[in-house]
């Protein structure tokens, strides 16, 4: 059985051996998005200048979206959860990457055993 891991622009399928399931519901992301953004424009300083602490984070979360495939899209919510299924789906990779080179070696020296 395959499941998917889908977001509202894109959808990416799954091992079955490494299935993740993360569900989110795309309405109300850009709605909660956009309100964060406008508390964000109200918590600027009287001087003008932003809080050191909160362009901290806005960096993080756009080097974030640069790096989760389809992040660039995604609100904050739906980017922490496709980052949260990325990560395990790389896991996957590494396991299975892992399991197939430990396979391969066993058959080269089993070849050198046996003179082949």
């Amino acid at each position: 059985m395959e499941k998917t891991l889908a977001t509202p622009d894109t959808t990416r399928s799954l091992s079955p051996s490494c299935s993740v399931s993360v569900e989110s519901p795309a309405a109300g992301f850009e709605r909660r998005t956009k309100r964060r953004l406008s508390q964000t424009k109200a918590s600027v300083c009287v001087s003008g200048e932003v809080d050191e602490d909160e362009e901290e984070v806005k960096e993080k979360i756009e080097a974030l979206q640069r790096i989760i495939p389809g992040g660039t899209a995604l609100g904050v919510d739906a980017l922490f959860e496709e980052t949260a299924g990325y990560i395990m789906s790389l896991q996957c990779k590494i396991k299975t990457i892992k399991v197939l080179t430990s396979f391969l070696q066993r058959l080269d020296k089993q070849d050198m055993k046996f003179g082949g």
